[in-house]
């Protein structure tokens, strides 16, 4: 979620044999590369490199989630505590969160490698269980 708009969804299709990242920290970082012969409309948009350097920042960035100090001390977000992300009403979206979802992806998704077959020939295993809206 950005803005409380949903961008993003990943399912745990565990049982169905596609890992699922539950079992370590999460982070968050950015790092710029050049992919404008594949990603960008299939190389269509270049990258106009006078415009480096390049910068990115974040503005009031929250974290709503266990935090912990380290990534190899997993044992604080475990246990008998109960947080938002663990509640039946946010394990799915919402009609409304659907919708936006549709509307993110058809007015500012570019890449989507489910799709990329000249990168990935053989569908990637989530990718054949994803539904795309």
């Amino acid at each position: 979620m950005v803005d409380e708009t949903p961008i993003r969804v990943q399912k745990n299709l565990e049982e169905k044999g596609i890992p699922f990242a539950k079992d370590q920290a999460m982070g968050v970082y950015s790092s710029i590369w050049n992919a404008d012969d594949w990603a960008t409309q299939g190389g269509l948009v270049k990258t106009d490199w006078s415009h480096a350097p390049f910068v990115a920042s974040y503005k009031e960035f929250q974290i709503d989630a266990c935090e912990i100090p380290t990534t190899t001390d997993l044992s604080k977000c475990n246990g008998d505590q109960k947080f938002w992300w663990d509640e039946p009403t946010v394990s799915e979206l919402s009609l409304h969160q659907n919708h936006q979802l549709i509307w993110v992806r058809a007015n500012h998704m570019i890449y989507d490698y489910c799709f990329d077959a000249t990168r990935f020939p053989v569908t990637p295993l989530e990718c054949q269980h994803h539904r795309h809206l």
